[in-house]
């Protein structure tokens, strides 16, 4: 906002004040026009008004202040205030009374008592350094000398520290008041020398009331809608709602909701509600052409996105909690019209829809601040949004499949079928051969005696591991399997406790080429699932370690738990056999845990120690 000055030419006392022209001068921003001279004019800061009152009537005044929050919001305003109330001769509840002579001496801008910097420019070591210097001499017209320190996160951390040690301990006549919209950046060892006060963002009522007052002082028409809008629009600044109602003054002589939205580039009520309702009904075509008029009337694609997802955030308000309440508790701010919109938009869309809604419009919302082309960002986050994949129902049919697939477990010899027993495309004329549909015709039944198929052996201990890894499969020969549903699943034999104890996907992982019997899958699942339900930092790591290649075997007289060599040590330490012995003893075991490494890891570890004890060039290996 540019502050205009206005220079009105006085005809009568053209020659006054020793013969040089005389000007009124005025200025014409609201904001600055009606900034809160005393703690009564300030607005939704009650309490801490009420504090800073109670201090100057007490004379409990502190020797540093921070007042922290977000912008317009009246923290500067209240500075001011109280840098006069605290040298004020007749304080009149606890506000400068505006009449005694230190009062109207510090209203003057050439008063050296009150002394405003600004941190953004004024943030270097030099800076500190010299308010350091200048804090030991005496107030000229008050009692105190007060230090106003706007943007005080700019400061760096040399000037900081510069300051700490006279912010901590300053003298007696000298105050400090800190504000800042971003008290996360302060050091802790500013924060915790300084009283802090949080302000908070104004109600819209109270803005609309705000507005009101300052139209009425202005003689400036409007409707009660109007003002509302106005400070909605306003985001709970007062300065900025201010700014706004200035913008607004002169367009029409009755301020109505009609002209606040053109001027500001807002989109209408009932186009919003339509563009969220198209939305969530899936109506990709109604919401581009929504988009499209917006777009015609010259409206910004960024405000309509942001009026969007505060549309949404009131459907999801009313859906959860229900009309009466979102009223009663002021969760929602809309007149009954807006109300009716909003409940029924409620009605088309449940919660998880309208939360994909919310959350699509805020992303949007920070991305077309960049957007080259800010009306296809919109457009594309719109589509993405109605046509896109759900998230959430794809994980959740993701989840159902591996449950099912968890409580029917193939066995180790059928799962090389699985793709004889898929169906073919109906587009294709390509048919199952006659062979493999017997094969599954011929499956055997849960009641008949199961002898589980062993997996095939490592690739070191095949001859043909070499032209293995040189040949793999091609993607394309599982392709049709992948694609295509299950005709028919052949269900493996009654092995209830086998499949709670691999039921989740992280369990099944410990199912591997080392555990050649139903026995010891069955085994180290239930171990990993009672290190789960454990849930100690031990306990996790036992079960990673285990999910990283180690098998279980039954010996005559310990549980061995085979592991490669890389992991050996890890394994093998105390607090992991200890994890391991007591998830033994949890599941009803008593033999105790052991560890031993694979027979390619032995073998590794006898050939080494061959060839420290005859010399390298005595010990030879060959495969057969």
């Amino acid at each position: 906002m540019i502050t205009i000055l206005c220079f009105k030419f006085n005809e009568k006392n053209r020659l006054d004040n020793g013969g040089k022209l005389s000007y009124n001068i005025f200025m014409a921003t609201l904001y600055r026009k009606y900034r809160s001279r005393r703690f009564e004019d300030v607005i939704g800061q009650d309490p801490i008004v009420r504090t800073l009152e109670n201090q100057i009537k007490l004379g409990r005044v502190g020797h540093a202040y921070l007042f922290t929050g977000s912008r317009g919001i009246g923290k500067t305003s209240c500075a001011r205030i109280f840098a006069r109330a605290v040298n004020c001769l007749h304080p009149v509840n606890g506000s400068p009374c505006g009449e005694c002579e230190a009062c109207k001496a510090l209203s003057s801008p050439e008063n050296v008592d009150i002394i405003e910097l600004d941190a953004a420019s004024n943030n270097g070591v030099d800076d500190a350094r010299d308010i350091r210097e200048k804090v030991k001499y005496m107030p000229v017209v008050g009692k105190y000398k007060v230090y106003i320190i706007d943007e005080a996160h700019m400061l760096t951390g040399g000037a900081f520290n510069a300051l700490l040690k006279t912010l901590e301990e300053p003298p007696a006549h000298v105050i400090f008041i800190l504000a800042t919209t971003e008290p996360q950046k302060l050091p802790q060892t500013i924060l915790s020398r300084c009283i802090r006060f949080d302000f908070k963002l104004v109600s819209v009522d109270e803005l609309a009331k705000h507005v009101a007052r300052v139209y009425d002082a202005e003689g400036i028409k409007y409707t009660p809608e109007a003002a509302r809008e106005i400070a909605r629009l306003g985001e709970g600044s007062v300065r900025d709602a201010l700014s706004i109602a200035d913008t607004i003054a002169s367009a029409a002589e009755l301020i109505t909701p009609e002209v606040v939205l053109q001027l500001t580039g807002s989109g209408d009520a009932d186009g919003i509600s339509e563009l969220f309702d198209c939305a969530a009904t899936g109506d990709v075509a109604g919401a581009l052409v929504a988009i499209d008029g917006f777009a015609k009337a010259g409206k910004s694609m960024f405000a309509v996105c942001r009026q969007v997802t505060d549309y949404s955030r009131n459907v999801l308000v009313l859906k959860s909690v229900g009309a009466q309440k979102s009223v009663e508790h002021g969760l929602i701010n809309a007149d009954k019209a807006t109300l009716g919109r909003i409940t029924a938009s409620a009605g088309k869309a449940d919660l998880d829809r309208i939360s994909r809604i919310l959350e699509h419009f805020g992303a949007a919302e920070s991305g077309l601040k960049y957007s080259v082309n800010p009306r296809v960002f919109l457009e594309t986050a719109l589509v993405k949004l109605v046509c896109g994949v759900d998230e959430q129902d794809l994980a959740k049919r993701i989840t159902a499949l591996e449950r099912k697939l968890a409580n029917n477990p193939l066995p180790a010899g059928q799962k090389k079928n699985i793709t004889t027993a898929v169906e073919p495309p109906a587009h294709t004329a390509v048919h199952a051969p006659q062979k493999a549909e017997k094969t599954v015709q011929n499956a055997p039944s849960a009641s008949d005696a199961y002898e589980p198929e062993p997996p095939p052996p490592p690739d070191y201990m095949t001859e043909s591991a070499p032209s293995a890894a040189k040949n793999p499969p091609k993607a394309s020969q599982y392709a049709a399997a992948e694609r295509q549903p299950p005709k028919s699943i052949v269900k493996a034999p009654d092995v209830k406790e086998f499949a709670e104890s691999v039921k989740s996907a992280d369990e099944g992982e410990f199912m591997h080429f080392s555990a050649t019997k139903v026995s010891g899958m069955e085994l180290i699942g239930a171990i990993a699932k009672f290190l789960r339900k454990k849930g100690t930092a031990g306990a996790a790591r036992a079960r990673e370690l285990l999910s990283r290649g180690v098998a279980v075997k039954e010996r005559d007289d310990y549980i061995s738990f085979v592991v490669p060599d890389e992991i050996y040590l890890s394994v093998s330490d105390k607090p992991v056999i200890d994890e391991l012995n007591a998830a033994l003893d949890g599941i009803g075991i008593e033999k105790r845990a052991a560890v031993d490494k694979t027979a390619e890891d032995l073998l590794q570890d006898d050939i080494a120690r061959a060839r420290e004890l005859f010399g390298r060039d005595g010990v030879t290996y060959a495969r057969r």
